[in-house]
């Protein structure tokens, strides 16, 4: 895929230089070298072709953007409140200044809620799976 996206690129790159020395020409240049009638067919031909590639492009990066998402979704572990209460309670068992460091997040002596707990189950969940992605590197 690679080698057609570069390849893609430099077609764009290629479109988007004449279009701009079209563009950039004094009308009297390419009057000059053309009729009125071949000037704005060639315009023409150049926007379509522009807007085509335009669409293009946009349909690979949407196709790409699901593809990704689809495979991030697969990758993200949700924890249902139980299990989260229960990886919470562990994680804290295990670490025993953990209480006095949850006091400086601002608990104001509280116990932590529910969402807390599950927003920690998340972040705990995404860092595993950040370790999983730096050991395959």
């Amino acid at each position: 895929m690679s080698d057609n996206h570069s390849a893609r690129g430099k077609l764009t790159r290629l479109a988007d230089a004449l279009l701009e020395d079209i563009i950039a020409m004094p009308a009297e240049d390419i009057v000059a070298e053309t009729d009125k009638k071949d000037i704005e067919r060639a315009r023409a031909i150049f926007g379509v072709a522009k807007q085509e590639l335009s669409k293009r492009i946009l349909i690979e990066a949407q196709t790409d953007y699901e593809a990704w998402k689809a495979a991030r979704s697969k990758e993200v572990t949700s924890l249902d409140p139980a299990a989260a209460k229960v990886l919470f309670e562990k994680l804290r068992a295990g670490d025993t200044e953990f209480n006095h460091k949850i006091m400086l997040a601002a608990r104001n002596g509280e116990d932590p809620s529910d969402a807390d707990v599950a927003g920690l189950a998340d972040d705990y969940s995404d860092l595993q799976r950040l370790d999983k992605e730096d050991e395959q590197k």
